[in-house]
């Protein structure tokens, strides 16, 4: 018995591990059929959940946003219509646009610092050149 419950234990310890191991970032399709790939640094990923996800995800209440951007469609959009959104999301974050001041009226713990402005936008410009092979 005490062999099976260690076993068990080596298990679960093991998966656990193989779970939270490997690469940092959560790579994204951007097309399946040529199987390009992108990923959102973790660091990124975080300031997009806090700060954006709100409005510009498939769960929001907001039409408004996920009609602009949706991140959950973003991998599945064409490589051109995903360097457009990024270079929007580069411009307004960048311009004090994003998030907007109604939303940070209700949530001002979400209000992105000089750091979170510097990181979105060089990940979003980055990528966006990357993409269109500059």
């Amino acid at each position: 018995m005490k062999t099976l419950i260690l076993i068990f234990t080596i298990s679960t310890f093991s998966l656990t591990i193989l779970s939270f191991s490997g690469n940092e970032n959560s790579p994204l399709v951007i097309n399946p059929g040529d199987g390009t790939t992108f990923t959102i640094p973790t660091e990124v990923q975080a300031i997009i959940d806090n700060s954006c996800y709100g409005c510009h995800s498939a769960e929001s209440s907001s039409t408004k946003g996920k009609m602009k951007l949706n991140f959950d469609k973003l991998p599945d959009m064409k490589i051109s219509k995903q360097v457009g959104k990024l270079m929007k999301i580069s411009k307004a974050v960048k311009n004090g646009k994003m998030p907007t001041e109604k939303f940070l009226n209700k949530y001002p713990d979400r209000a992105l610092t000089e750091d979170d402005v510097t990181k979105i936008t060089s990940w979003a410009d980055e990528l966006a050149n990357k993409l269109s092979g500059e």
